[in-house]
């Protein structure tokens, strides 16, 4: 009886030593998609000034999130939004004082965040991922899968981190003929039901303080979101 216990014991064993690569190299495997820019009319929410369109894409679904992040940013609270500005004109328009903000339709008003403040709160933690796999290691003598997990966690966390901050928004100015991008992301709540009530409100994307450096004229634009 003993012996059979035993032999099940080491069958499972090595069944999870052969899978265990597998999963540790699935949870590492993330790397940041190529994002595809398409024409102005394939997006919902945008609006223009003269030949210059400003679209907003919301990732309101967990799918894009995702992809994108390789994380459902709104589980955690964050809502991404992707700001495109296609400049088809000859006139250049100036973002340095610009201001972009989320406004909810009961007025409350959303500021973008700090990426570096979400890539904190969104990461999976890679000391507690070490241990957890430590402990794996030491029930199927596997110990350096644990080590070899932490690595790939923390590797996958860089590469998660690098996609938060690099696509925020860091754009001056938009040239002549010019296609800028990049995100923006808004605390929509702290626990699970601020987030579901948050995302049962309508909201609004509004650029004020857009210059147009030709005749210093100042613009704002105001988009729907959902």
């Amino acid at each position: 009886m003993q012996d059979a216990f035993v032999f099940k014991f080491i069958r499972k064993g090595i069944a999870l030593i052969l899978f265990l690569p597998l999963i540790v190299s699935g949870c590492a495997q993330y790397k940041r998609p190529m994002l595809m820019i398409k024409v102005p009319d394939f997006y919902e929410h945008k609006s223009k000034l003269d030949l210059l369109t400003i679209v907003a894409d919301p990732y309101f679904e967990a799918s894009k999130n995702e992809y994108l992040f390789n994380s459902n940013l709104l589980d955690k609270g964050f809502l991404p939004v992707h700001f495109i500005a296609f400049n088809y004109g000859e006139v250049r328009y100036d973002l340095s004082a610009a201001h972009f903000v989320m406004i909810r339709d009961d007025g409350v008003e959303l500021e973008p965040m700090n990426p570096a403040e979400i890539s904190r709160k969104v990461l999976k933690h890679t000391s507690l991922r070490m241990i957890g796999w430590g402990f794996a290691g030491l029930v199927i003598f596997s110990i350096p899968f644990s080590i070899a997990a932490g690595i790939d966690s923390f590797r996958a966390n860089k590469r998660i981190r690098e996609a938060i901050t690099k696509d925020t928004l860091r754009v001056f100015q938009i040239g002549p003929h010019e296609v800028v991008d990049g995100f923006y992301f808004f605390q929509m709540g702290r626990r699970s039901r601020e987030i579901k009530e948050a995302l049962g409100h309508k909201y609004q994307f509004r650029v004020s303080g857009l210059l147009d450096t030709v005749t210093a004229k100042k613009y704002e634009l105001q988009i729907g979101l959902n």
